[in-house]
C-alpha cells in the first residue's frame, strides 16, 4: 500500500518510509528503490528539458503533465500494476521533490505481501473504485478545465458512467491531488499525481498549481 500524506509525501510499503517532499534525488530514489519490486531509468526520447523551453510557460505546462525531462529524477518503479514516477520543482526548486505521479498499468503483474500496490488515502483505495466513487470522498474537486461544466452530486451519479465534466481530470486544492485519464469505457482513473505545497518553483510563471494560467504547451518543440 501507498498512502498519500498531503502537505508531506507519501508512505512507502515494506518498511521503507515517506518519501517526503523536499528531498534530494538521491535520497528519493534510494527510498523509492528500497520500496518498489523494480526500479529503472526512464525514456528521455522526445522531452525537454526546461532549458530547452522557448518560454517557461511552456515547461511550466509539461511539468504540470509529467512530461517536463529532469535528468536526475528520471525514475521510474514498478508496483504491482502501478508505476511511479518523480518529479522536482521548477526554477529554483530542481533539486527538491516536488510531484509524484502514480500510473495503473493496463496489464498488473501480482505481487502479494506488503508490497502489493494500492494508492490510499484516508483509507480510500483511490484506483480501486469507480471515479464517481472517489469524487464522493474527496473534498472539493474541481474540473480541470475551466470550460468544464460543474462537478455533479455524486450521489446523483450514474453508477458506470464518468460524471459530467471530469472526462479531463480533476484537482483536489486542498489535498494537492489531481485525478485523470478517465473516461467513457474507464470506470476508474488511470492517473493520480501529488503535488507539494507552495509553488514548487513555478511562481515566475503563473500561481497555477494544476494548469498553467499563462496558457502554456508542454507540446512546443516537441510536436511542432
Amino acid at each position: 500500500m501507498l498512502e498519500l500524506l498531503p502537505g508531506t509525501g507519501v508512505a512507502l510499503p515494506g518498511g521503507a518510509g515517506v518519501l517526503r517532499f523536499g528531498a534530494g534525488p538521491d535520497e528519493a530514489r534510494a527510498r523509492l528503490s528500497a520500496a518498489a519490486p523494480e526500479t529503472y531509468g526512464g525514456l528521455q526520447c522526445g522531452a525537454l528539458t526546461l532549458a530547452d523551453y522557448p518560454e517557461p510557460r511552456h515547461a511550466h505546462a509539461a511539468w504540470l503533465d509529467g512530461l517536463l525531462l529532469q535528468p536526475e529524477w528520471n525514475t521510474v518503479a514498478l508496483f504491482d500494476g502501478l508505476q511511479v514516477t518523480l518529479a522536482a520543482g521548477g526554477p529554483g526548486a530542481a533539486d527538491r521533490l516536488a510531484r509524484v505521479e502514480f500510473l495503473r498499468m493496463t496489464a498488473p503483474r501480482p505481487v502479494s505481501g506488503e508490497r502489493a500496490a494500492c494508492v490510499v488515502w484516508d483509507g480510500v483505495d483511490l484506483f480501486g473504485h469507480s471515479a464517481e466513487e472517489v469524487l464522493s470522498v474527496l473534498p472539493e474537486a474541481v474540473p480541470l478545465l475551466p470550460e468544464a461544466a460543474p462537478l455533479p452530486d455524486p450521489a446523483a451519479s450514474g453508477p458506470t458512467g464518468p460524471a459530467a465534466g471530469t472526462d479531463m481530470g480533476v484537482a483536489v486544492p486542498r489535498l494537492g491531488l489531481r485525478l485523470d485519464e478517465h473516461g467513457p469505457g474507464s470506470p476508474g482513473w488511470g492517473r493520480l499525481t501529488l503535488t507539494a505545497d507552495g509553488s514548487a518553483g513555478w511562481s515566475g510563471c503563473c500561481p497555477g498549481r494544476f494548469r498553467c494560467e499563462a496558457g502554456g504547451d508542454g507540446l512546443v518543440g516537441i510536436l511542432y
